[in-house]
């Protein structure tokens, strides 16, 4: 599996585990989510993580806020490797101790590997867009080529900001969009089976 969808996967894959704990796999609830943050993000220091991520009030967290607030969070760290970066600092290094971290460092490497390759480094054009997509998200590359969706309407769609390139945030909107249709996809397998 390619890296990207691995990091994701990666994601879901914490998130049910901790969600697990108290027996709810679809929500964390105060206890899980501490115990989560503990372990997976170390370096984050939430005063009251639960009113943080708790959009809709209800006193648990779910895929879609846990996911939001990983996007923020990656989008952070993005930001602040980029700043050490521009001071000339080569030595930056990305925090990767846990599977969570070091999902959040994938989909940061692999932003700037694929952004560096053309045109401005801190954002995607079409064709850095295209390889990434097709060499890093190969499952949904081929939902998207297989209904006929040319690069240029998939561009379309994640810059929402149309300026023609994908910033790294608008990367991370799409990734959490993807994260989201393949937890729904595993919670309908799961409820289909009866498992």
């Amino acid at each position: 599996m390619a890296r990207v969808e691995l990091a994701v996967y990666s994601l879901l894959e914490v998130f049910h585990k901790y969600a697990a704990i108290e027996g709810d796999l679809l929500q964390l609830n105060i206890r899980e989510l501490q115990t989560l943050l503990q372990r997976e993000l170390p370096t984050i220091k939430q005063d009251d993580p639960l009113s943080e991520m708790d959009s809709n009030h209800d006193g648990e967290v779910d895929f879609e806020e846990f996911i939001i607030f990983i996007t923020k969070s990656t989008a952070s760290k993005w930001e602040s490797y980029v700043r050490q970066l521009l001071k000339g600092t080569r030595n930056e290094k990305l925090e990767d101790e846990t599977s969570t971290e070091k999902a959040m460092t994938v989909l940061i490497q692999t932003f700037l590997q694929y952004a560096s390759k053309e045109g401005n480094p801190l954002c995607l054009e079409i064709k850095e867009m295209k390889h990434l997509l097709k060499a890093e998200m190969p499952t949904l590359y081929k939902c998207f080529t297989s209904h006929h969706r040319r690069t240029a309407e998939i561009m379309k769609m994640l810059d929402t900001d149309g300026n023609g390139e994908v910033d790294f945030k608008e990367f991370m909107t799409f990734i959490a969009k993807f994260a989201l249709a393949v937890d729904m996809a595993v919670i309908r397998t799961v409820a289909s089976s009866g498992t």
